[in-house]
């Protein structure tokens, strides 16, 4: 019975002692920024909960875990989609995975976006006088809502030449599709296609999120708004790709070496945006030549400051 209880304390020592290596020396920020990053980067508009400061786990096979919720921007909602999964083993890469809280079945896609090939050739996509289901389905909401929207673009765009586009509106971007050089400077492993258009995994460019030298997180934006310069923005996602790359291991990190090397060369442009806001506001954007293949995501009740 003493040899067992010898045996818990040990344990005990040895596991409050992990913690608190990894907390003073500043590793559980380092796994956080970590997590942040490469979900933000990768994913669709989806951002991750940092209201708080989340204390990560560590095992004692020295494996760093969290969980922790994932939002969307509608409106002036932060509306809860689901809960992220993380892990880091010793000395391996970074895994994840999302538990999404749909609400509808086969309602929602991880990637919205298209990038037709027209826009890998320099080309501009043709006009299609079709009215889309999303604006079908907008046109039948009562003003009281606020909603999501996904649109892609004919051409390749700069986020200035974006966020001018819709200065006309009040609507708030929350984050770009960004064209890095996908199917043309490099073949993706994984994508899909339907005739002349493709659904391909990409970097996003979000509102800008800093983290100090610590990793400790420093400040972050919700919205492209007009406080802040767009070239902050695009300026911190090549800063965070240089980063990831330099220092996460997860999968896909080397085709992101060759998103970044077209980056420094091309600069950034995007081939498609999301933006909220009231749902006659959205409605609008129909009006827009160069925005094509709306998807309509979440409806919210409203909760809107005019962003005028």
């Amino acid at each position: 019975m003493l040899a067992v209880l010898i045996l818990f304390f040990i344990y005990a020592v040895y596991y409050s002692a992990i913690h608190i290596y990894y907390y003073k020396t500043g590793l559980n920020d380092k796994f956080l920024r970590t997590v942040i990053t490469t979900v933000e980067l990768h994913e669709s508009g989806l951002i991750v909960d940092k209201r708080s400061s989340p204390l990560g786990e560590v095992t004692p096979f020295l494996t760093q875990k969290t969980k922790l919720k994932v939002y969307k921007d509608v409106g002036n909602w932060q509306v809860i989609v689901g809960e992220l999964h993380a892990q880091k083993r010793l000395g391996g890469g970074l895994t994840y995975s999302i538990e999404e809280l749909n609400p509808y079945l086969n309602r929602e896609e991880r990637n919205p976006y298209i990038l037709n090939s027209a826009l890998l050739e320099g080309r501009r996509i043709k006009d299609d006088p079709r009215p889309t289901s999303a604006m079908n389905q907008l046109e039948k909401l009562e003003d009281g809502n606020v909603a999501e929207l996904f649109f892609s673009l004919r051409t390749l765009r700069s986020p200035e030449e974006v966020l001018e586009l819709l200065s006309k509106y009040d609507v708030k971007a929350t984050s770009m599709a960004v064209f890095a050089g996908e199917l043309k400077d490099f073949k993706l492993g994984t994508y899909s296609s339907s005739g002349a258009d493709y659904m391909i995994p990409h970097l996003t460019l979000r509102p800008k999120v800093q983290f100090g030298d610590n990793h400790s997180l420093s400040l972050w934006q919700t919205f492209f708004s007009g406080d802040t310069e767009i070239t902050d923005h695009v300026k911190q996602l090549i800063a965070d790709v240089e980063w990831m790359t330099d220092n996460i291991k997860y999968n896909g990190v080397d085709e992101d070496i060759k998103r970044l090397a077209y980056l420094r060369k091309n600069g950034v442009q995007v081939y498609g945006a999301a933006v909220t806001g009231p749902v006659r506001e959205l409605e609008k954007l129909k009006e827009e030549q160069e925005l094509i293949e709306f998807r309509l995501g979440r409806i919210e009740v409203w909760n809107w400051d005019e962003n005028k």
